[in-house]
């Protein structure tokens, strides 16, 4: 039947039992009471002192289901985040005093998985790039399936920079989280940058801006130089004023490539003395530079005044190879008929006003079967006359559905979404233009959508993008472009023009179409990570086919062999793995058979590194750790009473 037990032994049961007695006996020792009420009352509040004591300082006090008690799991935090402040000693330290380390299968280290911990402190390694305590704990949970513990102690900084919030996780257990927190909350002086933002395609000859956010902490006013690297060698540089009372700042670089290729950048900032690391100061990526022609077909539902008004746009733009096709009958373009071949070498597709009511079934199943035979990126710019129930036949070609298709002209102001990511918050006037018509309501954006402008008066999304695994495509659904250019103030021709190549190089496919595709998973591997690498054959028609076989290397800079890769088929695509690899910058090379003879073959590169995302956040993260303890019934234990209760 059920019981009360405790896991303290009798000393400590004396020793709190003392403790609520002193404090009861000083509380009521000047009490003006009878002396058998004096006695009374003390023992009284002894009593509460002592089961509160207990409760709080470890809840050891469990109401069982049975005679049976479950294993009382420790979790160890054992990524790189703990190399500084002295963390990782106060943990050995810990691990030492309470002997957990002899709890054979009682305890585990956690990183970006769960870990099986080596039987001494010495031999413990704190070296986990990357921290995922959800993962961690669904993993435990695996181990565990039959729910046979009590508690899980977890011994950690609190800072999680992979998966989601552990407390989700946690509440599934149905047992106290105790929470043993390390490392401190205070800020400490530190430079880290803490982001860049640069494209992961880009053209050549086109300047490209990469965008560096730092976090300044506790440092005197001053200067520091930000460097941008490109491959090991100094590209450009700048001085960054800083103030004691500011902690965020960004900069910006722009850089321009002439050549086609892959090429490796870094950010990093001077290091100043008695910062608390410098292993935050830096950020490494790559950028893919494509030849800058971009092949762009603009088909339109008829003439009309946006016809002209984005044509001359799209005119002025230099590398752009443009083939128009304008409606003229249901089954006719102006400009002469539509050759599916011309869709295998398109960067995007421009549908403007179109589909139009007009256009027949069979021509619109010409355009948008092409479409999604190549896989080619939808730009969709709406009008007047276009019909909606016709567009659902580009499918998951376009970024949204709609419910309320002509619902009737309306006028509409776009206000941009403000958010830093969103590049047409930073068009100048385009969120005070004049008002444009739009004639469709009930717009639902489809998975993996961003919005990025909004109806200003009645909130819905008007100006869409998408990138999904299979598509790319943007969605503006308003028309009558031609009211802003009869604006005279504002410059907001200008405004529509840099909104409409926005959208168009966000979307258009940078990369030409290729039999062979090769990349790895990620640019920059960890040293301690296996590096997987995916490739993709495409046959004659540039569908992804899996009747081939794919063979390859990997080179290490000085050209010497690092690894065979042998690739297997996984749903179209191919895999290899390798083992963690030392650091250095390395290089792909592979060729695929098709049909029993050779087909294509294929270059790319990728670093391995010791990588510092555990470095970026340095602070203890209470509010996580107290919400984990709070919501699974547990409790924070600071790591000195833990180590005192253990001996």
């Amino acid at each position: 039947m059920p019981g009360l037990t405790t896991g303290y032994s009798p000393f400590y049961l004396v020793l709190i039992t003392a403790i609520a007695a002193a404090v009861s006996w000083y509380f009521y020792r000047n009490a003006a009471l009878s002396r058998q009420k004096k006695i009374l009352l003390i023992s009284l509040k002894t009593a509460a002192i002592t089961v509160l004591l207990a409760l709080f300082l470890e809840p050891v006090l469990t109401l069982l289901g049975g005679p049976d008690k479950g294993r009382d799991i420790i979790l160890v935090d054992i990524s790189r985040s703990n190399n500084f402040s002295g963390k990782s000693d106060n943990i050995k330290s810990l691990l030492n005093t309470s002997g957990y380390l002899n709890d054979e299968g009682s305890i585990y280290g956690l990183a970006g998985g769960l870990n099986e911990l080596p039987g001494s402190t010495d031999s413990v390694q704190f070296n986990g790039f990357n921290t995922d305590i959800s993962a961690s704990l669904r993993q435990l949970k695996e181990r565990f399936p039959d729910g046979s513990y009590s508690t899980i102690t977890l011994i950690t900084d609190g800072i999680y920079n992979s998966g989601s919030n552990p407390v989700y996780e946690a509440e599934k257990f149905r047992a106290p989280f105790i929470i043993v927190p390390v490392g401190d909350s205070a800020v400490q002086k530190d430079i880290i940058v803490r982001r860049v933002i640069s494209p992961v395609n880009a053209f050549t000859g086109t300047a490209v801006k990469i965008k560096v956010y730092l976090d300044i902490y506790k440092f005197p006013d001053g200067k520091l130089t930000l460097k941008l690297m490109k491959e090991g060698i100094e590209a450009k540089s700048l001085q960054l004023s800083y103030n004691e009372q500011v902690n965020y700042y960004e900069a910006e670089f722009d850089i321009t490539e002439n050549e086609p290729g892959k090429f490796k950048y870094s950010v990093s900032a001077d290091g100043l003395q008695d910062e608390l690391t410098s292993k935050n100061n830096h950020s490494t990526f790559y950028i893919n530079y494509f030849d800058n022609k971009v092949n762009l077909m603009v088909v339109s539902g008829g003439p009309g005044y946006d016809n002209e008004f984005t044509g001359s746009v799209l005119k002025r733009i230099g590398n752009y190879n443009i083939t128009y096709r304008t409606l003229k009958s249901p089954d006719a373009f102006y400009e002469g008929a539509l050759e599916r071949g011309m869709f295998a070498e398109l960067s995007a597709l421009f549908l403007l006003n179109f589909p139009s009511a007009p256009v027949s079934a069979r021509l619109l199943e010409e355009v948008s079967s092409a479409a999604k035979q190549y896989n080619i990126p939808v730009i969709f710019f709406a009008g007047k006359n276009t019909d909606y129930l016709k567009l659902a036949s580009f499918e998951d070609l376009v970024p949204f559905t709609v419910t309320g298709i002509n619902s009737g002209e309306k006028l509409m102001r776009i206000a941009p979404v403000s958010v830093s990511e969103n590049p047409l918050s930073k068009i100048t006037g385009l969120g005070s233009n004049t008002e444009i018509f739009r004639n469709v309501s009930g717009i639902i954006p489809k998975p993996g959508s961003v919005t990025l402008a909004t109806d200003r008066s009645t909130g819905e999304p008007v100006i869409m993008h998408r990138v999904s695994s299979q598509s790319r495509s943007a969605a503006f659904l308003g028309y009558g472009l031609w009211k802003w250019k009869l604006n005279s103030s504002g410059n907001a021709e200008k405004s529509i023009e840099a909104m409409l190549l926005e959208l168009v190089n966000m979307t258009l496919e940078k990369e030409k179409k290729a039999k062979l595709k090769i990349y790895p998973a990620k640019d920059i591997f960890d040293h301690t990570e296996h590096v997987k690498i995916f490739a993709e054959v495409y046959d004659e028609n540039y569908i992804l086919t899996g009747n081939a076989s794919v063979t390859g290397k990997v080179l290490n800079k000085e050209g010497i062999n690092a690894g065979e890769l042998k690739f297997v088929p996984a749903e179209n695509k191919f895999i290899a793995e390798l083992p963690p690899l030392t650091a250095g910058d390395y290089y792909i090379e592979c060729s695929a058979d098709y049909n029993s003879s050779y087909w294509a073959s294929a270059k790319n590169r990728f670093t391995s590194d010791t990588v510092n995302t555990e470095y970026l956040d340095t602070r203890t993260n209470y509010n996580m750790l107290n919400s984990l303890a709070s919501k699974t019934g547990g409790r924070i234990i600071h790591p000195t009473v833990l180590q005192y209760l253990a001996v």
